[in-house]
């Protein structure tokens, strides 16, 4: 009987304690990358005029210059709610929903990958915005297929949020993906000067233009979001994110002409909003971008953003000059993988022997796939400090159960970071 009594203690008590770390604890994330959207929201809903909102991930936050917009545009204010692909496109949406005015017009600018082209919800980075922002949660569970996904992320994130408190360790990054980087539109303002990957581009995420990367489901989804905008007096416009031309998927049929118009001609088939200007535009080189292939420099987000303002002038019939002066490629620094800083796909894979890594600060570049095969591998030991310094793609746990374990001064960073952070629930404090 005791035993009964005590284990209902516990699931009465277990909710209290789960709510008080998160909505009584002090914010933790608000100097994360994360910690920009309430930020975001509160000029969406602050802002009374007519707006053009930009909507998408990443690429939107880093690919458009918002104040070039308004000069080109006068009459609208601009709203950047670009935030995080691995977030998902409905969450920011959805937002955008609430705040709608009569004229506003919403460009949604998704990167050419299935997170931000399906109903994905990142549960974890959902909680992380919602952090001091309670405000944002209705809008994130408003869709039922979001709901099982948040409240299964709801205790890892109380559980992280109060170990943080408890050691004094939110996470305040100093590169790129931190609050801050953003100027009061919503964009990235840092200066990112030239492309920083390895050989140009991340091999890690081929970009594809096959009509498969989109799912059907979300398809329905975004023409029915497009009536609820229709509804309200707005406008929904769909629009191509740039995309670094070497990591196009070569392997796709026919020339990239060919698939690029393909793929165009099935979005104009399909969605029953209009999408403005083409992919082929959305194709830049490898000098316009910085350190993804949907993340361009400064100089590229010029070009970027002086087309995308002649693809609106075009779909308004404004035909106002757009006097903006194409910047001059930056150089590439020409640095290229060596076995020196480079763990390749095929140095560990496949050894099962092996159940310790130590990977040394030098390190800047971990292919996908590296420990596949790794059966005995339980433990992963990363020495760099700075993870935004290590290239890393979506499947380097692969074909392996081990865990990484990380300097303990640098965790909040690891399980934020933009790129390791999709494994956070696998990441340790490393107490060698």
């Amino acid at each position: 009987m005791k035993s009964k009594l005590y284990y209902l203690i516990i699931i009465l008590i277990l909710p209290v304690m789960l709510s008080v770390s998160v909505f009584a604890l002090p914010v933790q994330y608000d100097k994360s990358y994360m910690g920009e959207l309430k930020y975001k929201y509160n000029r969406l809903n602050s802002v009374s005029g007519k707006r053009i909102i930009i909507a998408g991930g990443s690429g939107a936050a880093f690919d458009i210059d918002s104040s070039l917009i308004e000069e080109n545009f006068p009459d609208y204010d601009v709203v950047n709610m670009g935030m995080y692909a691995a977030l998902g496109s409905s969450a920011i949406l959805e937002l955008c929903l609430s705040e709608i005015h009569e004229g506003d017009i919403i460009i949604f600018v998704p990167e050419q990958n299935t997170q931000t082209l399906s109903d994905y919800i990142g549960a974890d980075y959902a909680w992380q915005a919602a952090d001091g922002a309670a405000f944002l949660l209705p809008y994130f569970f408003s869709l039922s297929t979001n709901i099982p996904f948040l409240l299964a992320a709801y205790p890892r994130f109380a559980a992280e949020k109060s170990k943080m408190w408890i050691t004094g360790s939110a996470p305040d990054p100093d590169s790129v993906y931190r609050r801050s980087a953003f100027n009061e539109y919503g964009d990235i303002s840092d200066n990112l000067p030239a492309n920083i990957m390895n050989n140009g581009y991340d091999e890690s995420t081929i970009v594809s233009y096959d009509i498969s990367v989109i799912h059907t489901e979300f398809i329905s989804y975004l023409n029915d979001y497009y009536k609820k905008i229709n509804n309200k007096g707005a406008t929904l416009l769909f629009t191509y994110c740039p995309a670094n031309r070497a990591a196009i998927n070569a392997d796709e049929a026919g020339s990239l002409e060919d698939v690029l118009y393909a793929y165009h001609s099935f979005l104009l088939d399909n969605l029953k909003f209009p999408v403005i200007g083409n992919p082929n535009n959305s194709v830049m080189d490898v000098e316009w971008f910085y350190d993804t292939n949907y993340h361009l420099n400064s100089s590229g987000k010029i070009v970027y953003t002086r087309q995308l303002i002649r693809d609106l002038k075009a779909y308004i019939s404004d035909s106002s000059l757009t006097d903006i002066s194409i910047p001059q490629k930056p150089a590439l620094n020409g640095k290229k993988d060596t076995l020196a800083n480079t763990i390749s796909a095929g140095k560990y894979s496949g050894n099962t022997e092996i159940s310790t890594i130590t990977i040394n600060e030098d390190i800047n570049y971990i292919e996908d796939y590296a420990f596949d095969g790794c059966t005995s591998l339980k433990e992963i030991h990363i020495k760099n400090t700075v993870p935004s310094s290590i290239q890393i793609g979506q499947h380097l746990l692969d074909g392996t159960n081990a865990n990484i374990y990380v300097p303990q001064e640098a965790l909040s960073l690891y399980k934020t970071d933009y790129r390791f952070s999709l494994y956070s629930d696998r990441i340790y404090p490393d107490e060698e």
